[in-house]
C-alpha cells in the first residue's frame, strides 16, 4: 500500500475503519467565562433587574471584555432552559415587542428525607 497504509475505509454501513476517533469537546459549564454559554449564564445570574438582550451583550462586554451577539445570547439562553435545567423567565418591557430575561431565584425548602431511610 506504500503511502496509502494510513487511509481510512469506509464499510457499506458507512463506519469508519482504520481512523482514531476524534475526542468529543467538552461540555461548557456554567461557571466558565471562557465559554459563551458560561459568560450567559454569569452575566444573567448576577444581575438584579430584568435585562433585554442588548444590556445583556453590555454587560458580558463590561465583566468579560467578549462581544457577544443578541442572536448568540438569545441561543445560550435557549440552551440554559432546554439543557441545563435553568429557570430563565421573559417578559414583555412595557407595551413593546421587546422582551427582557432573568433567572429565577428557587428558595430552598426544607430537604426530603432520603427515601432508602424512609423504607428501612
Amino acid at each position: 500500500m506504500g503511502n496509502h497504509e494510513h487511509q481510512s475505509f469506509t464499510t457499506t454501513a458507512g463506519a469508519n475503519v482504520g481512523r482514531t476517533p476524534r475526542p468529543r469537546p467538552r461540555r461548557a459549564t456554567l461557571d466558565n467565562p471562557a465559554s459563551q454559554l458560561g459568560r450567559t449564564y454569569l452575566a444573567l445570574s448576577e444581575s438584579r433587574s430584568w435585562l433585554m438582550l442588548h444590556e445583556l451583550a453590555a454587560e458580558i462586554l463590561a465583566r468579560f471584555d467578549r462581544l457577544d451577539s443578541e442572536a448568540a445570547i438569545s441561543a445560550r439562553l435557549r440552551d440554559l432552559r432546554r439543557h441545563h435545567g435553568v429557570r430563565v423567565e421573559s417578559r414583555r418591557r412595557g407595551g413593546s415587542a421587546a422582551h427582557e430575561y432573568r433567572l429565577l431565584r428557587l428558595t430552598r425548602g426544607k430537604s426530603q428525607p432520603d427515601m432508602l431511610e424512609a423504607l428501612q
